[in-house]
């Protein structure tokens, strides 16, 4: 399984309110930091990661080879959730977008309604927080989280649908 990784501490909190044996969506995969932890820490029973362009796909397909990952986790090429099968999914991951392309992802998928959401925007999380309250979704839960002399946001969602 390759060397383990480790996270910095906004990927590592997300990693942490994962429920033990979910079936996770990574949207935007960039560097499959993220997937590839769930799976060497055996927290997920799946992840899929999906990005919409080839770029990152190809940068997270050498991680997953480098880690020994390419048959655990499955890559998508997809705009957000577009290829995601509703029922095959019990959490979705979307961090590092700015809020109103987190927002554009959910409205376009409003089956997530009814998922655990973690979402973590770069910029105008007050746009994400009130695309869910205008979309009832569930209340949502900010967690600030410090990473050096940045601090982020992350929003969970419907951790109560599991």
């Amino acid at each position: 399984m390759g060397r383990p990784i480790s996270l910095r501490p906004r990927l590592l909190a997300i990693a942490e309110r994962i429920v033990p044996h979910a079936r996770v969506v990574d949207v935007g995969v960039d560097h499959a930091r993220l997937p590839v932890y769930l799976a060497q820490q055996n927290i997920t029973r799946r992840v899929v990661a999906t990005d919409i362009s080839g770029g990152p796909l190809a940068r997270a397909a050498k991680m997953l080879e480098l880690h020994r990952l390419l048959q655990e986790i499955a890559l998508v090429q997809c705009d957000g959730l577009s290829a995601i099968i509703p029922e095959e999914v019990d959490t979705v991951v979307v961090a590092g977008m700015g809020g109103e392309s987190i927002a554009e992802i959910l409205r376009k998928a409003p089956w997530t309604k009814d998922k655990h959401l973690l979402l973590q925007p770069m910029t105008r999380v007050d746009r994400l927080l009130a695309f869910l309250g205008e979309n009832a979704y569930a209340l949502p839960v900010r967690t600030e989280i410090s990473e050096g002399r940045r601090v982020y946001q992350m929003i969970e969602v419907g951790r109560e649908n599991l």
